[in-house]
């Protein structure tokens, strides 16, 4: 153990002095995401905030049954409601931004619906903001349905000699066909803020902690792995430093991001303790995709190639770049074969407002990409790289 955290302190100060693992694994994530930040963070979307106008030209019983309704629906917090004096005062309202539509009851409505003659409500809307338009037509409708069943059933009553009176009021007691009602329902998004510094991050993660593992390759480059072996040192003492010298790297790294992104960006990663599982199935993960791809690797050189196309390609495919939605289709299928898949959704879910609890399955598998790949490099790199 001393020998192995000896070698893993040459290495660490060697990266140190060098610099290289400081522009990786902390400044050029961090200036990506505030830069990805800036240029997208606009495009950011909030919840909806519904707000309606209703013009009231008619003042009968019928329209103050449908003022009853809006009333209620704003009461319910489902949205704002604004009471217009004609429609051309609404259509201020809406052009200026202060409502999204507006319900108009024209004058003589109540009585049009009493004789039976034709009449209908008005929408008024803005082309911007189709949802509030839908909305208000979808509650003009229904109200206008609910009204015409009742009428329906006093005249359906009359021809057949039935209780006339009875046969309104069981009209009206019956629940409207289409209502609204607040839905509350856990957010499992990251703000963009967060997202981008968490996509750098992990991005970078596996550029990071090639640095321990690529240093194998070096070592035998260079002609000091021969000394290494001609020490009293075992084989896993030195393969065991180089894993500790790429997992040191790659906590170290995500800890600093995630320290001076909360201060500095107000990003928000949700339960401390969840966040840390993650980071810590993530650096595995990575420090062992990365140590199987040394491995295989001839020369430093190529390891580093090689591990730069996995790192695109694994990040690309497990979208840190843009947010997407998880789906059920190939592409969402692949997405979940990458540790930054994992890693995101899981952010995902604490953002949802959940425990600790919600992060195991993304720390399960992973703990599972980086024990399997890193079992196999190093069955690999006892029998290869210091044969």
């Amino acid at each position: 153990m001393r020998a192995m955290m000896l070698i893993a302190g040459k290495d660490l100060r060697l990266r140190i002095r060098d610099r290289s693992a400081l522009m990786v694994g902390l400044v050029v994530p961090f200036t990506l995401a505030v830069i990805f930040s800036l240029i997208l963070g606009n495009a950011e979307e909030g919840p909806i905030e519904l707000s309606f106008g209703v013009v009231d030209a008619d003042r009968s019983s019928v329209s103050g049954e449908l003022m009853e309704v809006l009333v209620s629906l704003e009461t319910e917090g489902i949205f704002d409601l604004e009471t217009a004096g004609d429609p051309d005062a609404a259509q201020a309202l809406i052009d200026e931004g202060t409502i999204g539509a507006a319900i108009v009851i024209p004058a003589g409505f109540g009585e049009a619906v009493e004789s039976g003659s034709g009449t209908r409500l008005t929408v008024l809307g803005h082309p911007d903001r189709p949802t509030s338009s839908t909305i208000a037509t979808s509650i003009a409708e229904t109200f206008a349905a609910n009204i015409e069943g009742v009428r329906l059933a006093a005249v359906t009553a009359a021809q057949i000699g039935a209780d006339v009176g009875a046969a309104v009021a069981e009209a009206q007691s019956a629940p409207p066909s289409v209502s609204l009602a607040g839905i509350e329902a856990a957010n499992r998004q990251l703000d963009l803020t967060t997202f981008f510094v968490a996509g750098m991050a992990v991005f970078f993660l596996f550029f990071t902690v090639q640095f321990g593992v690529t240093s194998l390759l070096e070592e035998q480059r260079e002609g000091t792995m021969s000394r290494l072996l001609a020490a009293p040192i075992s084989r896993g003492a030195i393969v065991g430093a180089k894993a500790v010298v790429s997992f040191a790297l790659g906590l170290v790294s995500m800890g600093v991001l995630i320290g001076v992104s909360t201060v500095l960006l107000g990003a928000e990663w949700g339960n401390p303790l969840g966040v840390a599982l993650l980071v810590v199935g993530g650096v595995v993960s990575a420090v062992g995709i990365m140590a199987v791809v040394a491995a295989f690797a001839r020369t430093p050189e190529g390891a580093g190639n090689l591990q730069a196309v996995i790192a695109v390609g694994l990040g690309m495919l497990g979208g840190v770049f843009f947010p997407a939605p998880l789906g059920d289709g190939v592409l969402a299928g692949l997405a979940m074969l990458t540790p930054h898949r994992w890693f995101m959704t899981g952010l995902a879910d604490l953002a949802g407002g959940g425990g600790v609890t919600v992060v195991f399955p993304s720390v399960v598998a992973l703990l599972g990409f980086g024990l399997v790949t890193g079992g196999l490099a190093a069955f690999r790199i006892r029998r290869t790289v210091m044969a």
